[in-house]
């Protein structure tokens, strides 16, 4: 293939592609007969829930760091509660490790 040709083509696709993302719409197609097409549907149309989760998490390690360093924790363990007195220095590193883990996962919490 010559290069004007392949030129070309990449304009046309160019085009088509800009074209489809002015219009702002995309269309998603899973075959539900596949079990694991039907639960990566299922995890899209879930979406918002796992950002809400994430953010909030984000801003409980926030709000610690910034404010509460040496305060109690309270968490649900099974069918009672905890209270523990996570130190500053354990609590940045999962703050670390969960930023981490979204960034290796190209999560971006402020979009």
């Amino acid at each position: 293939m010559d290069n004007k040709l392949k030129a070309d083509i990449s304009k046309i696709i160019d085009e088509v592609v800009s074209s489809r993302l002015s219009n702002q719409q995309a269309t998603l197609m899973f075959n539900l007969e596949d079990l694991d097409a039907e639960n990566r549907l299922k995890k899209m149309l879930n979406v918002e829930n796992y950002s809400i989760a994430l953010y909030d998490f984000s801003q409980f390690l926030r709000n610690f760091l910034k404010y509460e360093n040496g305060q109690k924790v309270r968490f649900k363990s099974f069918d009672e509660y905890k209270e523990i007195v996570p130190d500053y220095d354990t609590m940045e590193y999962v703050r670390e490790k969960f930023y981490e883990c979204l960034e290796n996962n190209r999560v971006n919490l402020d979009d």
